[in-house]
């Protein structure tokens, strides 16, 4: 599966050192290709893009992520060895793992949701390169 990888300004500017323009986010954050992290440490992919503070985003979520309409953007921060403050979010936050009542009916309407939005993203993604192709 093709992926991109999103990461802070700062760490993209890091990474790449041409001057190549970058795909801003709408949060203010960039999107990578996956082989802009060839020169970064680790042995995979994921890898990668966590020791630079970055995540994965499939290529059906990268337009979401760029028009802001992502259900759950991608988390990414510039590591304090690039002079961040690295990771700075709540972990206690994602250790909830109870359920409210009725949350099973609100997590298949969020499921019918997000196809539904893969599925737009997907046909918007297609007529673009359909006309670019031109």
């Amino acid at each position: 599966m093709k992926y991109y990888v999103k990461v802070t300004k700062q760490m993209a500017k890091e990474i790449i050192k041409s001057g190549v323009p970058l795909t801003m986010t709408s949060d203010g954050n960039c999107l990578l290709y996956q082989s802009e992290l060839n020169g970064v440490k680790g042995k995979n992919l994921k890898e990668r893009a966590a020791n630079v503070g970055g995540s994965l985003v499939e290529e059906y979520s990268a337009l979401a992520e760029i028009k802001g309409t992502a259900e759950s953007p991608a988390h990414c921060y510039t590591p304090v060895e690039y002079g961040g403050e690295g990771d700075t979010r709540d972990k206690d936050k994602h250790l909830n793992t109870g359920s409210a009542p009725g949350s099973e009916a609100k997590e298949e309407s969020k499921a019918e949701t997000k196809e539904e939005s893969v599925k737009d993203t997907k046909e918007e993604i297609k007529e673009e390169s359909e006309v670019t192709n031109e």
